[in-house]
């Protein structure tokens, strides 16, 4: 179990001044579960987590946020611990590397939108076996048809020294 969750079990726990015998004959779980809870040997299932957040008066939304992700003042979205892992990643780049990592994000990202915004005007229809398909990837195999300013950017990148 996530240790943020399993300190929080235990510190609500100890907020209501209750011993684990006491949680046990509130709720029928045995002591030695309880202890394996806080502990972080086994974990609860959802029902059991959720009557111990009730018992405990503990915020089940407010503890999920915080044990999987911070919620970004001012923005609809929640950083995950993975998210944080590359970050962290990000900030140990050189200047090159960020360089790098910015251009492709964005790259990455126009074609993205534009695929949505191409996706949501389609009308379903059937595909013919001999189709052409276009090819649709960060670097497809298309050089002489891309942009001037990507190849300026690719032959850069190419020729910076590493």
């Amino acid at each position: 179990m996530n240790e943020y969750l399993v300190s929080q079990l235990r510190k609500g726990r100890l907020d209501k001044g209750l011993k684990q015998s006491d949680v046990s004959k509130e709720t029928g779980i045995k002591n030695t579960t309880l202890s394996n809870y806080e502990n972080g040997v086994t974990e609860p299932d959802m029902d059991t987590f959720l009557t111990l957040c009730e018992l405990y008066e503990l915020d089940f939304v407010s503890l999920m946020e915080e044990a999987y992700g911070i919620k970004v003042p001012g923005k609809n979205f929640h950083i995950k611990p993975s998210e944080m892992e590359l970050l962290e990643k990000y900030n140990a780049l050189d200047e090159h590397g960020k360089e790098m990592v910015d251009f492709t994000l964005e790259k990455e990202y126009e074609r993205s939108i534009a695929e949505k915004k191409k996706s949501d005007n389609i009308v379903p229809m059937a595909v013919k076996e001999s189709s052409d398909y276009e090819l649709n990837a960060a670097h497809a195999d298309d050089y002489m048809g891309a942009p001037d300013e990507l190849k300026t950017a690719e032959e850069k990148m190419l020729d910076e020294d590493f």
